[in-house]
């Protein structure tokens, strides 16, 4: 993940896959590594549960949410140049919004 945008060429009719999990090696694509990434959550919620580490449901469903970072699927209708967000906070996902200027 970086705090500034990703500028990049993308070609008509061309089908892309922006990460969001921010665990790709393939910045600002995705290179697969959210469903690593959402095994080992798994498997931490399933641990914490059986413990009884969590003490509610808004903890745990919190953790949940933290690892359904899926890839966002975008046909780029012309070739263009374009900044993808990098910081992984823009509300125009996958382009970039200037969010990373808060962060």
């Amino acid at each position: 993940m970086k705090n500034k945008p990703h500028l990049v060429k993308l070609k008509k009719d061309k089908n892309y896959a922006w990460c969001e999990c921010s665990e790709s090696k393939n910045q600002p694509f995705c290179d697969g590594s959210h469903s690593k990434l959402k095994q080992k959550f798994d498997t931490i919620v399933d641990a914490l549960v059986e413990k009884n580490l969590i003490s509610n449901a808004f903890e745990l469903q919190r953790l949940i949410e933290q690892s359904d970072k899926n890839p966002v699927l975008f046909k780029a209708e012309k070739d263009v140049e374009v900044s993808l967000c990098g910081c992984k906070k823009s509300d125009n996902v996958p382009f970039c919004s200037g969010e990373h200027v808060n962060i």
